[in-house]
């Protein structure tokens, strides 16, 4: 079974992935009903739309950093899956490292639109909301897709060959079907009652 502590490191090492399922419900929902509103009622909202578009936003930016843990990201598998082991993990680690720079030097750029929205105060039109904010939380999901690549590389220099850049589901179903069932049988163990008057 897993401890608590188990659970806060599966927290902390996919919490962008459940960001962006929030955010991904929360559109589907929302988008839903300004349809739904839309035409059946006859009457729409603006702040949905707005909304929408910046739960939007935060699902791409979370994309960026969770798809580099989960081995997500695009990359042509056709050239990897011809060539040895040693140049597949090099090409593979240099692919991750480029990954790095590039949302480095994005990170760079967008402290310098973060600094110029500190002066112009911009807010949106409907929700009044800074917009600042999302360009704070865009610039912290850069920095954290730096971060992801660094552990990446680190794992990758650490497989053999029969592992070697296999994908990893943000959310495994069987994993967690087979956790259930180990724990019910756990249960059950301890506690043969409750299996006698389930049965019943």
């Amino acid at each position: 079974m897993r401890t608590e502590k188990n659970w806060a490191k599966e927290i902390l090492m996919h919490f962008e992935t459940y960001i962006g399922l929030i955010a991904f419900l929360y559109i589907t929902v929302v988008l839903t009903t300004q349809v739904v509103g839309r035409y059946v009622f006859g009457h729409s909202w603006a702040w949905i739309e707005e909304t929408s578009i910046i739960g939007y936003v935060v699902l791409i930016y979370c994309g960026v950093s969770g798809a580099v843990t989960t081995r997500q990201n695009m990359r042509i598998d056709m050239v990897l899956s011809i060539v040895p082991f040693k140049p597949k993990k090099t090409m593979m680690i240099l692919d991750t490292v480029i990954h790095a720079a590039f949302s480095a030097w994005l990170s760079y750029f967008m402290y310098q639109i973060i600094l110029n929205m500190m002066v112009l105060k911009q807010v949106y039109s409907v929700t009044r909301m800074p917009r600042i904010y999302v360009y704070i939380f865009i610039a912290v999901m850069l920095v954290l897709s730096v971060i992801r690549a660094v552990q990446e590389v680190i794992k990758l220099a650490k497989e053999q060959e029969h592992e070697l850049g296999k994908a990893k589901p943000a959310f495994d179903l069987d994993a967690i079907w087979e956790e259930g069932k180990r724990v019910r049988e756990a249960y059950l163990a301890e506690h043969p009652e409750a299996g006698k008057e389930r049965n019943k």
